[in-house]
């Protein structure tokens, strides 16, 4: 039976456009999104930390103990984190890159604070040094604008009050995000302390510009150094060694 015209022609366009269909339910719809990823080192090593990339390094951090610049990449499988060596290696002259992480974006990741703190070995351990990671989602259906999040890192308890609601105190580990009241300069009263032994010891009061679309995060961190790598050879030997303490580190950002 010879089929007409017509007919043919329109199975060959269904026809095509079932093949279509079907290459096309077979190619990823919903590939990753570029996360944005901020990275925070609580090593006492200092150096600018890099993303290795193939056989290149892509600068992320300038230095341990502070809050990244805000980096686009997709989240795709492992990550490689390295820091430059402080001194150039005695026989090459030349700073060689050290492995410091592997870091594993968690699936459907969008924004975070990526924490990275060195968990040495065990005493007389062969061990190579570790690091714990971790992601403080920044999504904004988890840290709306206006909020400020305040994450305390430290080894003592962290007292924080906002103009003039009730103070908060918050465990090492603890994380809470409030919505402060600015006023009509979108001004906001912070007040950090540290509780050492029976006191209080104030850490920043500060006044914090903070506009509806915006949120602050805040992180509470204890350096046994005492922030040694950010003193001058000058500065040392006029004041001595920094003593070990608790530090308040924060940035400002959009959602």
């Amino acid at each position: 039976m010879r089929i007409p015209f017509t007919f043919r022609h329109w199975a060959l366009v269904i026809g095509h456009w079932s093949f279509a269909l079907c290459v096309f339910a077979q190619t990823p719809a919903d590939e990753p999104k570029p996360a944005k990823l901020r990275f925070l080192f609580l090593n006492e090593t200092p150096g600018s930390y890099s993303l290795k990339i193939g056989a290149d390094y892509r600068p992320i951090s300038s230095a341990p103990y502070a809050i990244s610049p805000p980096v686009t990449l997709q989240p795709k499988g492992r990550l490689e984190i390295f820091q430059i060596a402080p001194l150039p290696d005695p026989v090459t002259g030349k700073k060689e890159w050290i492995k410091v992480a592997n870091i594993t974006p968690p699936a459907g990741i969008v924004s975070a604070l990526v924490v990275v703190s060195p968990i040495p070995p065990a005493p007389n351990s062969t061990d190579a040094p570790t690091c714990d990671v971790t992601f403080f989602d920044t999504d904004a259906r988890a840290f709306p604008a206006g909020g400020i999040r305040v994450i305390n890192l430290g080894r003592a308890q962290l007292g924080a009050q906002f103009d003039k609601a009730p103070p908060l105190v918050l465990q090492p580990g603890e994380t809470r995000i409030v919505s402060p009241t600015p006023d009509a300069k979108n001004r906001t009263v912070a007040r950090i302390a540290v509780h050492e032994g029976e006191n209080w010891r104030l850490l920043s009061n500060k006044i914090v510009l903070l506009r509806p679309d915006q949120r602050m995060t805040g992180v509470f961190v204890y350096s046994p150094s005492g922030l040694l790598h950010t003193y001058t050879k000058e500065e040392l030997a006029e004041f001595g060694k920094p003593v070990p303490g608790h530090f308040w580190l924060t940035y400002t950002d959009t959602p």
